[in-house]
């Protein structure tokens, strides 16, 4: 299904390097569906990131490349693995393509080739999707050593649901600086968590958030920081540092700031928008194959299911529905893919076009996907249909910022 449907959204700009790609990423993947566990599922994402089929800095060079992939993987299904990806590429590699400086994107090469794993330290206990970015770990800066001081103050800033943190090698921390008791707000800062024997280090604790309901073969962990030291240039500094007299500075006239940091959760909304309708869609098109093949008594005989039309009035309108956002998402990456490739924040008209893709696109698709349920009896209820990762359609909803908290934000803005 997923080689037979080129996306809408890239139909006009499917270029044979694009065409390429796509192959020779989904064989790569091909084994997604059968990697049912944290292992067998973080060696195949290893393996993919030192093919280099997908760069950690195309998001930057390509991102219509990035986002294909993302795309890509959720035609074979909205599973774990795509979290996982998305994760690695998104939210630890983009951060460091986006505010590391340029000494420090360097070690992106390095571990692209060694296959590391990388988690994205952001979210707290006691600050979750529903009461959001609140930012309690604490970075001291150690004038007389010249290190940062990472902690944890109590277990509510414990780092919560950090997906890909129990198999990590290393991470980006968002943290709140602190210089001689000054707070400067939260920072982002590399860090490694394991060293080679895959062995945790000092002052870091790892709890494994426990069996879900979906998605099991991705690792979800808790992390609590105890006096753990990090070196001067862990902290990524394309927009701001410490300078030779231990002094805070500004790099760019960019000022750091949440809306800096929080860059990953726009081009993360968009690919979770993209990957909830598309998995949709390649759903509807399994189950209208299934139906074309199920025979059925009809009032004049023997018909197939698909003829049904109660059956055909919901796929003609799941279709309709999905495909018309499928157009608006594109068009709104498409702007999107012009500021990474320039290098510029989006302002905020497209910034808020990138929540109403979030909010409106995984309302369709978990619309769309209900009313399909409920229209094809016990297929529905078999496993390797796709129906049964309909939870992820949940986790969706909630990811890179609540729906109903990315509704209220557009409310207040607009007031």
């Amino acid at each position: 299904f997923c080689r037979r449907f080129q996306p809408l959204s890239t139909q006009s700009t499917f270029t044979p390097e694009l065409e390429k790609f796509t192959n020779l990423f989904l064989d790569e993947v091909k084994g997604v569906p059968h990697a049912t566990d944290p292992a067998a599922s973080s060696k195949i994402l290893r393996q993919l990131c030192k093919t280099e089929l997908l760069k950690f800095t195309d998001m930057r060079n390509n991102p219509q490349k990035f986002f294909l992939a993302h795309r890509l993987l959720s035609t074979i299904g909205l599973g774990g693995f795509g979290i996982r990806f998305t994760v690695q590429f998104n939210l630890f590699a983009g951060s460091l393509v986006g505010l590391a400086g340029e000494e420090q994107l360097k070690m992106l090469d390095d571990i692209q080739k060694e296959g590391k794993l990388g988690c994205f330290l952001l979210t707290e206990m006691q600050a979750g999707v529903l009461s959001g970015l609140i930012v309690e770990t604490t970075v001291d800066w150690d004038t007389k050593n010249e290190e940062f001081v990472l902690n944890t103050p109590s277990d509510k800033a414990a780092k919560n649901w950090i997906s890909q943190g129990f198999v990590a090698d290393c991470g980006v921390i968002i943290a709140n600086l602190r210089i001689d008791g000054k707070s400067y707000g939260p920072h982002a800062f590399y860090m490694d968590l394991r060293d080679d024997n895959k062995n945790l280090l000092p002052g870091i604790r790892i709890e494994d958030m426990g069996v879900k309901t979906i998605a099991n073969d991705l690792d979800n962990a808790r992390v609590w920081f105890d006096n753990v030291r990090l070196p001067r240039n862990a902290l990524l500094n394309k927009f701001a540092d410490i300078d030779e007299n231990n002094q805070y500075v500004q790099v760019t006239n960019e000022r750091m700031r949440i809306e800096v940091i929080g860059q990953r959760l726009l081009t993360g909304r968009i690919a979770i928008a993209e990957a909830a309708l598309f998995s949709a869609r390649v759903l509807h098109m399994k189950t209208e194959e299934y139906a074309n093949h199920k025979i059925c008594n009809g009032l004049t005989g023997e018909t197939s299911l698909s003829t049904m039309p109660q059956l055909k009035h919901v796929l003609k309108t799941s279709y309709a529905k999905i495909d018309k956002m499928i157009a608006f998402t594109a068009a709104v990456e498409n702007d999107l893919n012009e500021c990474l490739l320039n290098d510029r924040i989006p302002d905020e008209e497209l910034v808020e076009k990138i929540a109403v893709c979030k909010i409106k696109c995984i309302e369709v698709a978990i619309e769309c996907a209900h009313a399909l349920q409920l229209e094809v009896g016990s297929y529905a209820l078999m496993h390797d249909t796709g129906f049964e990762l309909f939870d992820m359609l949940l986790c969706c909803k909630f990811a890179e910022g609540d729906s109903r908290i990315l509704l209220l934000k557009i409310a207040r803005d607009e007031m």
